[in-house]
Parts: C-alpha cells; structure tokens; sequence
C-alpha cells in the first residue's frame, strides 16, 4: 500500500465490511485527492488474471457531514440523478464508485486561456464547451425539479440544493454523453438560485477569469448560456436578479477570504452589467 505513513492509520481502522470489499492492502494503489474538509482517496485494486482492476474513491470525514452526505446520495440514487453509487457506508467511511471522465473544470477552462471570447476558438472545441455547459444545467434542473420543497406564486423556489456548487464537483464521462455529480456533504434546502450562483462564481473564479483578466467575456458568454439552459428547462421557476446578484458577489467574496487574495473592492456593476436580460 503506497500511502503516506501519517494517512495509513486510516486504512487500518477500516471497517469490517470495507475491508472485505477493498481485501489485501498490499495490492491498493492508493492517491490522495484535494479536499480541504474531510480525506479522499482513489482507490485501485491491482489486477489479475481472474479478476479485472477495480477503482473506488473512499472517503473518511473530519468533519459532521458523513450522514448528510450519504442520506443525500441514497435519496438521488432512488430517483435516478446520475451519480455515483455508494458501496459501502459505516461513518466515518464512505467507499463510492470512481467515475471514469474528465473533470467539467479541466473541459472548460484549458481552451480558454489566451483568448477573450468564445468565437475566437475552434468550432469544434466551441462545441464541446457549450456542450458540456448544457449538460451541467441539466443535471442541476433536474436535481432542483424533482426536489422542490416549497413553490408558491412563482416567487420563490426552495429546493434540495447541492451546496457549495463548484465545477470540479462535476465529471463528464469519456463518451462526453453523461454528466455525474459529486460531493453532497454540503446539501441543504434553500433558493434554487444559490446552486446557480455557485457555478456562475466557479466559473469567473477559475482560472482564466476575474482574477487573471479585466474583462472575462467568455466566462460572462458560459454564465449567460448556464443560466439559459436551466430555465429553459425550469421554466416555471423564477430568477431575481437582485438575489442572484447579492449571491454572486457574496460567493466571490468568500473565494476571496478562503485564497487569501489580495483584491480591491468587487465592481458589482462591472460583474453583473453583461448578465443576460432575457431570464
């Protein structure tokens, strides 16, 4: 087991029923994955001639969100929102199926360095861009459409929301047809808008974006497309704008403290004034 020594006592408090999925430590390949919360690792069991290699992720929780995590999953598993599937739960474990893909984070941001806007990029890249956009407001509307929990007179929806919403939360599969979610150790019930204003922020936060160019024009064109898509599929949900706003602005606020970023005051207006005015 190729671990650091300071991560092996964790492997070796593993419960039972763990254990006997994962078998010999001996034969795990083991790498450790960013988290900030809570330790997350890939797991991979060496082949043989008998049985192919076998890849999880486990996770084992610092923090008091194990139940409201595995809840959350067990509850979107039932419905049919694409996401993994959970192995193997015994707080503080969690061993969950390890999607194959590309991190929606790495699918967008990599084209997009040296160029202002996304007509300068090649049709095809274009393509898969927007593609993979419209994937990600799917997933989102769906989540949100099957988990509302309060929606009257149009004026607010409060729904089951992801929760600290970020594009690296999400996984498109090499086939580029499926979008998997992940990480809902944060999920709660609230405004349908927070979750929309997490990606929006993801997007301008991520590099290139806000903090490496004065005006991020392709960022502002994905943000306009997101939102779009999603209330074209939620169409009777509706959008404030002011809230959206304050959340947004909010939520850069927060990815500014947790960076420690040296920034001068957010110019809201400059942020918000190419927003689309058709929602």
């Amino acid at each position: 087991m190729d671990i650091e020594h300071r991560y092996k006592m964790v492997f070796l408090n593993l419960p039972e029923n763990i254990s006997k999925i994962i078998g010999d430590l001996d034969n795990i390949s083991v790498e450790r994955l960013k988290s900030k919360k809570n330790l997350v690792f890939d797991l991979s069991m060496k082949s043989s001639l008998d049985e192919p290699q076998k890849n999880y992720i486990l996770k084992y929780y610092r923090t008091k969100n194990a139940d409201n995590e595995y809840s959350t999953l067990s509850h979107l598993h039932k419905q049919g929102l694409v996401i993994p599937s959970v192995i193997s739960y015994e707080k503080p474990f969690l061993l969950l199926e390890k999607i194959d893909g590309i991190n929606l984070c790495d699918i967008i941001n990599e084209p997009l360095n040296k160029i202002n806007e996304l007509a300068e990029l090649e049709p095809e890249i274009r393509k898969k861009i927007i593609k993979s956009i419209d994937m990600l407001a799917k997933w989102l509307a769906d989540l949100h459409k099957h988990n509302i929990i309060v929606h009257q007179d149009f004026k607010k929806t409060i729904v089951l929301n992801k929760g600290d919403t970020r594009l690296r939360d999400f996984i498109i599969c090499r086939d580029s047809k499926t979008v998997y979610g992940l990480d809902f150790e944060e999920s709660y019930e609230g405004n349908h808008i927070d979750d929309l204003a997490w990606i929006c922020c993801s997007l301008l936060d991520t590099n290139p974006g806000l903090f490496e160019l004065d005006e991020p024009y392709h960022k502002i064109e994905l943000m306009n497309e997101f939102l779009k898509q999603y209330y074209e599929i939620n169409n009777s949900f509706t959008f404030s704008f002011n809230y959206f706003a304050d959340a947004l602005i909010n939520n850069l606020n927060t990815v500014i403290k947790r960076r420690g970023l040296i920034v001068g005051k957010l110019d809201k207006k400059r942020i918000l004034n190419n927003i689309t005015e058709d929602l």
